[in-house]
């Protein structure tokens, strides 16, 4: 039995996902996986990376809050792991309590911080006096409020609510209608190319030099590459050094795209190829 990993614990957003992702997948894997729950995103890459696990399934940014920063630094500091699908799911947050309560009783708010910012708006005109609190996951939030039975409430998904027996207050508090999560999935080997369109995904180091971004951009520019997303992060080692996380239409084999890639070797910048795989189409979004 093969085992996949997810932010848990259980009815967490990304255990919602999985399902979802393994029912619209069933060729993925021939016989039902053993789902395993991580209390953090860099114990299940690390786990995955040392093969303790054979995937994991993790959140890699969300269509309100944007990139999840410790799935893209965790990605980058791991050594043999490769994106072969991406899921993008919808995102509906609830307002949770172990009974019902008028919301201006309400003392303290748990949960994930990208559900937190997902409902900053909602958050500042129906509870502006109660204390926010950040949780691993924002299941880990729903299970610590419905053992206390104090003025508190979280933010989370219907499932959780139901697992770990809450009332619903409010749902669909999140500030923008259209709120998506974009998951991946990540394993040991690199994904074949698909008979649709595909994606891939990398990690380029470049010099904190004048006009750096600009040549990297440039190489994929004049070769009529698409690119879908660029995100910076810090690289931890220098104060104003930045890696950036790139992913451009195609398959990494295409000849355009190995084009670019002898061309950075060329120029001493230095890539790191974190997946091709298929990309997920508008009609294939769960919202």
């Amino acid at each position: 039995m093969q085992k996949i990993g997810f932010l848990g614990p259980k009815g967490s957003f990304s255990e919602e996902a999985i399902l979802l992702f393994l029912a619209a997948h069933p060729d993925l894997i021939a016989t039902p996986p053993d789902l395993i729950p991580f209390s953090t995103i860099p114990k299940l890459l690390f786990a995955c990376n040392d093969h303790e696990i054979d995937w994991a399934f993790v959140p890699l940014e969300n269509s309100t809050e944007g990139q999840v920063g410790v799935t893209m630094d965790t990605l980058g500091q791991t050594e043999h792991l490769f994106i072969t699908h991406e899921f993008i799911h919808s995102i509906d947050q609830c307002l949770l309590a172990h009974e019902s309560m008028p919301l201006e009783q309400i003392e303290r708010i748990y949960s994930h911080e990208q559900a937190i910012g997902q409902c900053r708006d909602f958050l500042e005109n129906h509870l502006p006096n109660a204390q926010q609190i950040t949780c691993l996951s924002t299941a880990e939030a729903a299970h610590r409020i419905s053992s206390i039975r104090e003025n508190w409430a979280a933010i989370g998904p219907r499932r959780a609510a139901r697992l770990y027996n809450l009332h619903i207050l409010k749902e669909c508090i999140q500030d923008a209608t259209l709120n998506a999560t974009r998951f991946v999935m990540v394993g040991h080997n690199l994904a074949e190319m698909s008979d649709g369109e595909d994606k891939t995904s990398l990690l380029v180091i470049a010099e904190n030099t004048p006009g750096s971004l600009y040549r990297i951009l440039g190489e994929f520019a004049k070769r009529h590459i698409n690119l879908s997303r660029i995100e910076s992060r810090p690289s931890k080692r220098i104060l104003g050094e930045y890696v950036f996380f790139v992913d451009v239409d195609g398959y990494v084999f295409a000849p355009p795209i190995q084009d670019v890639l002898w061309a950075f070797k060329e120029e001493h910048i230095a890539v790191k190829l974190l997946g091709s795989y298929p990309k997920a189409h508008p009609q294939e979004r769960t919202f």
